[in-house]
This record gives structure tokens, C-alpha cells and sequence, in this order.
């Protein structure tokens, strides 16, 4: 079969479906787009023959494309081109697409990827790269909610409401404050670093991933609250009143789920600390449990019998 060769002006009418995934980067931000090559062992990274260039095209609302620029990639390692994007690259919203184009053995090639450029918010734009992609990787579980024009909730179509990733990055805040303080032992894991040591990404990221999800879920919940009901008209309408109920049976599965993900994640940090020893007969001095009544007088009281 002949690889695909990209058409400079392919783009996808504006009354047609896009199927395809985009990158997504935040207004104003500095970004690198980057293109591997592997050979045909599928493991192996292979360079292209000389330069490697990059288009960079702007489609626009009526359907055409605009070429923005193009520029030589950096070739970082065996295989692994890079562009830089300024935040003057990323200051307009919308959707775009590159043109990687290349030669291979001697036979011209281009690879096209998809981007979108949507609007600056601090609390998603400041995160590590690795929270932005736990913030990424829930935003897909909503992202083929289909009841909305661009696709995910229906509750972003309203000018009142700001569902965007900068509100999924403050969810996954208080997602994790909530993991700091639900059950035993207290914790004080931040995101960035500066109020306690930063989230073990490597081990529990799929717990973070799950309780920013729960937080999502509640969030939307929380927000359908207010659907009136249309009366005494005879409009016909799609009615939405029944989201909240609807929600919360998500939500009410992914807790549960959450649950279980939680009690393993604070059983493993329960003995991480320096242990630590009481000495001189501890809290109750010589009084031990012994004397003491209730539930504290079953605690195991030894003698020490000493041989000289």
C-alpha cells in the first residue's frame, strides 16, 4: 500500500464530522510538537534522510486553511524531531494541523497531526506536565458525551458555565486535598510541591485519575441542580431535569470504586514514617490500662522479668 501523502490544503468541511484527536495546548503558551520515527522492527528508533520541516496551518471558520509558518525541526536524538511553539504560536484560538514532511530512503513522506489552541487558565496552564495529562486523561472519559455541538457535556454550551480543563485542574486540587485528609493516616501531598511533598504520580497516578473523576462527576451533578421545568407553554423542548439523577449513578459507581483504590493507598502509607517509641511508661505513666476502664483496659500490659 502507499503511505498516505498529506494534501496541504486537506481539511475537514465545516458541516462534516471530525474524527479526529487534537493535541490540546492553552492560550499563549509555550509548546513543543514533536515526531518519532521507528523502524520497521517497531522498536528501533531510525532518522530520515537530511531535514525534516514542519507546516503549520490554521483552519478557519469557513472551511480553508491558512498557513501560519514553516519551520526545520531540531533533530534531538536517533529518530526524535522537535519545533518549539512561542506564545505567539499558540495566541489565536482555534484548530490547526501540521505537515511533517520528510524523505525516507530516498522517497518523500509527510505525516499530518491535529491540534487545538484553546483559552489561557492558570490552574491548568501552571501544571506539570504529568498532572496535565491525569487532567487529560479524565477530560476523555466526557469527551463523546454527545449532547452538546462540539462534543462532552451538554452543561458547556451555556454562557454561564465554564467547564474547561482549567476547571478539571481545580477539581483535581481538591481531589487531592480530599485524598489528604479521608481516613488514616493524615497526609499532606500538593501537586506542585510548595505545601508538602508532590503526589506520587508513579505509583497512585491512577488514583488521582479516579478521585478527579468522582470530583468531575459530583461537579457536574452539583450543576444541574438548577434545570427548570418549561410549564404552561407548548414549546416543544428537549428536557434535561432528569441529568442530576443520571449523574449521580456514575457517580455513585466511581466512588465506590474510589473507595476500595483509597483504603489500599492509605494502607501502604500507614507504616512510612520514622517508628517511633514511647519510653517511661508511655502516655499513662505507671497507671496502665489496667487501671484504666472501657476498651483501653483490653491493650496487653507485659511484666519484664530480669536475669543478672
Amino acid at each position: 500500500m502507499e503511505p498516505y501523502h498529506a494534501d496541504p490544503t486537506d481539511h475537514v468541511q465545516t458541516d462534516f464530522i471530525d474524527w479526529r484527536e487534537r493535541r490540546y495546548f492553552g492560550r499563549n503558551t509555550v509548546q513543543t510538537i514533536g515526531l518519532s520515527l521507528i523502524g520497521p522492527d517497531g522498536i528501533t528508533p531510525i532518522d530520515a534522510d537530511g531535514a525534516m520541516t514542519l507546516a503549520y496551518y490554521l483552519e478557519t471558520q469557513d472551511g480553508s486553511t491558512a498557513l501560519q509558518w514553516t519551520r526545520t525541526a531540531t533533530h534531538v536524538a536517533t529518530g526524535i524531531y522537535e519545533v518549539a511553539l512561542e506564545t505567539g504560536d499558540t495566541a489565536t484560538i482555534g484548530n490547526y494541523h501540521g505537515i511533517w514532511s520528510y524523505q525516507m530512503s530516498g522517497q518523500p513522506e509527510n505525516y499530518t497531526i491535529y491540534t487545538i489552541v484553546g483559552e489561557s487558565n492558570p490552574d491548568y496552564d501552571r501544571l506539570p506536565e504529568a498532572f496535565k495529562q491525569v487532567v487529560d486523561d479524565v477530560w476523555i472519559r466526557f469527551a463523546d458525551l454527545f449532547d452538546s455541538p462540539s462534543g462532552g457535556p451538554h452543561l458547556q454550551t451555556y454562557y454561564q458555565t465554564k467547564w474547561s480543563r482549567g476547571r478539571m485542574a481545580q477539581l483535581m486540587g481538591m481531589a487531592l486535598r480530599r485524598l489528604n485528609v479521608t481516613a488514616q493516616p493524615h497526609m499532606s501531598f500538593s501537586i506542585d510541591g510548595t505545601t508538602g511533598a508532590v503526589f506520587p504520580l508513579n505509583d497512585w497516578g491512577g488514583l488521582l485519575e479516579l478521585e478527579t473523576y468522582v470530583q468531575a462527576l459530583a461537579h457536574l451533578r452539583r450543576s444541574y441542580l438548577e434545570q427548570p421545568q418549561f410549564i404552561g407553554g407548548s414549546v416543544t423542548r428537549l428536557d434535561r431535569t432528569t441529568y442530576w439523577q443520571q449523574w449521580g449513578i456514575l457517580l455513585a459507581e466511581a466512588t465506590a470504586d474510589s473507595k476500595t483504590a483509597q483504603d489500599a493507598f492509605k494502607i501502604s502509607l500507614m507504616f512510612a514514617g520514622s517508628p517511633q517509641v514511647l519510653v517511661s511508661g508511655g502516655v499513662y505513666g505507671q497507671y496502665g490500662p489496667t487501671r484504666i476502664a472501657g476498651s483501653v483496659a483490653a491493650r496487653p500490659r507485659y511484666w519484664s522479668r530480669f536475669y543478672s
